[in-house]
């Protein structure tokens, strides 16, 4: 029988539900043995019962007297998973050939790649042999599938003094742009020392690198001057008259953060240096340079004037947008529907009509502690989500919060310092959720309270704004809808409405079990 009429009757009995394709069946004569593996496709759940009834469809379809061996694989390969694949090849194989993904789409086992070269290398790719390169490496890495490179030409513009990239008009995130923007203009300025500063000030934590010609504003904390030991005898007669020289020393707090300066003071500017109070606002020039003994930054100032800093200051931030795949946390994709025998599962259920059309993440977060403001982090999430009233995939990852996780919060999650030792960090693992929750309501238990302040601030400062997305709490839900139970914890909700809890206090579990609890709610509101 042919390949196409085995997978094809596989997926007639399962009306299609798990995209059954031929990966391999090899036939030993001499032994009468034949094993054959079938991919099905990710994000389905195949029970060891149905498995059974199909081996037994097999053997019953393909010729008698030979032995078989049948294997189902899942097949994890994703638009995502291929795209990210392909970001290793070209770093691996061909990291002088610019280039951008623009898309990937899949027939059955046969996947289509449209790539972008710089047309510039087109030649040079051409001449390493880029398309042989490119399909041994993946059919390699993903045996049993085929692949297909369509290759397109672009320029890409580079504006050397700027350092702004853009394909064919199609802007690259511009993080000169952002930094421009982001300026504060003061008020009522006065030399103290040096000359006018012209320029609006820059925010501080755009700053925290080396470099010249930086203007930075706030407010001067612990100043303090320093002695510089000289030995000259212009030095020395320079003391006897009563001069030292000073080098000052404060920090400068502004709204976005702070830095530490230096001001090596002369003859003529000591005097008017000495009249810096704590507290005092003002506006400095000068050069951000590697602090070889704190191992930071130090702005070495030139200019320093007074001025009034403005009274109502909102943080500009620029925003970054969607990424087309996941780099760092690939959710997966779950089915969670209860099969008591073989086509259970042809028979949907109906939607609750509050969740009809809608999709929902519903996450939870552990962290190293309650306070978001006073510096606790994220150290794992776990979300779900529910698209038409089913659970359809879930994203998890540890966190690296860079600082040690307190004793108390371990014993409460957990999760120890060895398990987020090389995990992702904040701005890698949200920048995945960030595409995971496009177009969804973000929900969760008691998420307004505490998650969301977390995920509201953490994103604020990776520049991904998730206050687009409308938020709802099933907490509020429990309470206007379950009745005659002795508190409103998660543990005790689950209970009532018949919710499994496992693994407590780690994310994904509560989140899975917030969003059954939720789906239960919807189910009979009225």
């Amino acid at each position: 029988m042919e390949q196409e009429l085995l997978t094809q009757k596989l997926n007639e009995l399962t009306e299609n539900k798990f995209d059954f394709t031929l990966k391999s069946a090899l036939l030993k004569k001499s032994a009468d043995f034949c094993m054959i593996e079938i991919f099905y496709k990710d994000g389905v759940m195949l029970d060891s019962e149905t498995r059974k009834q199909l081996e037994e469809e097999i053997k019953r379809i393909l010729p008698q007297g030979i032995k078989y061996e049948v294997n189902f694989v899942k097949n994890f390969i994703s638009d995502e998973r291929i795209a990210q694949e392909f970001k290793i090849f070209m770093e691996q194989k061909f990291p002088s050939i610019v280039s951008r993904l623009d898309g990937v789409e899949q027939i059955e086992n046969q996947f289509k790649i449209k790539l972008v070269i710089d047309e510039r290398l087109i030649d040079k790719a051409i001449e390493k042999n880029f398309k042989k390169v490119f399909n041994d490496y993946f059919e390699t890495k993903f045996e049993g599938f085929k692949f297909d490179i369509e290759i397109s030409q672009e320029i890409l513009v580079t504006d050397d003094n700027k350092n702004i990239k853009k394909w064919a008009g199609i802007d690259a995130e511009d993080e000169l742009k952002m930094s421009q923007l982001r300026t504060i203009e003061v008020f009522e300025k006065t030399v103290l020392v040096g000359d006018e500063i012209e320029q609006n000030a820059s925010y501080i934590v755009d700053k925290l690198s080396p470099e010249e010609n930086v203007v930075l504003c706030g407010k001067i904390r612990g100043i303090h001057d320093v002695v510089i030991k000289t030995k000259t005898k212009k030095d020395s007669d320079e003391i006897k008259a009563g001069y030292q020289k000073k080098l000052f020393k404060w920090e400068l707090e502004g709204f976005t953060g702070s830095i530490s300066c230096v001001y090596f003071s002369t003859k003529e500017t000591q005097p008017k240096l000495m009249t810096l109070e704590d507290g005092a606002s003002v506006i400095l020039s000068g050069n951000v340079e590697d602090d070889k003994f704190n191992h930071g930054v130090t702005f070495s100032v030139k200019n320093i004037s007074l001025c009034k800093l403005p009274e109502n200051f909102e943080e500009k931030i620029i925003y970054k947008k969607e990424r087309p795949y996941y780099e760092f946390v690939e959710p997966e994709k779950i089915v969670t529907y209860k099969q008591d025998d073989l086509m259970s599962f042809m028979h949907e259920e109906e939607v609750p009509e509050f969740l009809r059309g809608k999709t929902y993440v519903c996450y939870d977060f552990e962290t190293t502690g309650l306070h978001y403001e006073s510096g606790d982090k994220i150290i794992e999430i776990g979300a779900v989500k529910i698209e038409n009233g089913k659970i359809t995939e879930r994203f998890m990852s540890y966190v690296d919060p860079e600082r040690k996780i307190p004793a108390e919060s371990t014993a409460i999650s957990g999760i120890t310092n060895e398990d987020v030792a090389g995990a992702p960090k904040d701005y890698q693992v949200l920048q995945d959720f960030y595409k995971f929750t496009r177009g969804a309501i973000l929900t969760g238990y008691n998420v307004l309270n505490f998650d969301n302040v977390f995920l509201f601030g953490q994103g604020k400062k990776c520049r991904w704004n998730f206050t687009e997305n409308k938020t709802e709490d099933v907490y509020r839900y429990a309470q206007k809808y379950v009745h005659g139970v002795k508190n409103y914890r998660l543990g005790t909700i689950a209970e009532k409405l018949g919710v499994v809890l496992d693994n407590a206090h780690r994310a994904v579990y509560d989140a899975l079990a917030t969003a059954e609890v939720f789906i239960k709610i919807a189910e009979n509101m009225k």
